[in-house]
């Protein structure tokens, strides 16, 4: 097992926690995953928690970041909504990470062929209550972008800088970064 996948391992700046990610994900597009103990993992983590990066990304079934980063149990601290959309909930939950878990990064993973951000930028409207409200919070950082396409990229940018602003984030002093994640390809492209 890799050093880098055992949760008792403590990542102590963002730089190398960014690295891990993309490691990861370069093994993941390769095909070349490593192998992990979760039996093993299970153990190291069912006291404590220390993961070294936080995710915001969307709910979609496509998209789990644990895999596409390559990553174990323990390593990394995901907030799944639909559109990846930092609301009171995941911003509280980012408060906790970098505040209570220590966790050196956070990043906001948008998709492609995301139907939150695709519906949101179309203007549909006429769905159930809780879920047009959503889509009517990214629409109105979308509805001026030229494709649904760019959509996906100004909603994660919208999301990064809400995250960079909230002030127990900031105190923190932890970075926030954005991505996109290809469903097509697996490949994670830094924004």
């Amino acid at each position: 097992m890799s050093k880098y996948q055992d949760p008792a391992v403590k990542v102590t700046t963002a730089e190398a926690a960014l690295a891990l990610l993309k490691e990861g994900n370069a093994r993941f597009v390769a095909n070349n995953l490593v192998p992990t103990d979760y039996k093993e993992s299970l153990g190291k983590t069912a006291t404590q928690q220390s993961p070294f990066a936080s995710i915001l990304t969307c709910a979609d079934s496509r998209c789990s970041p644990e895999i596409y980063f390559d990553q174990g149990i323990g390593n990394i601290f995901v907030v799944r909504n639909a559109g990846n959309f930092a609301d009171r909930e995941a911003v509280g939950s980012f408060q906790f990470a970098a505040a209570v878990l220590k966790s050196q990064i956070i990043v906001v993973v948008g998709h492609t062929q995301c139907g939150a951000v695709f519906n949101a930028h179309m203007g549909t409207s006429g769905l159930p209550g809780e879920l047009q409200g959503i889509l009517d919070d990214i629409k109105a950082l979308v509805k001026h972008v030229d494709t649904k396409e760019n959509a996906v990229a100004t909603n994660v940018a919208a999301q990064v800088a809400a995250l960079k602003a909230d002030p127990a984030i900031t105190a923190a002093g932890v970075p926030v970064y954005g991505a996109e994640y290809d469903v097509a390809t697996g490949v994670v492209t830094w924004l």
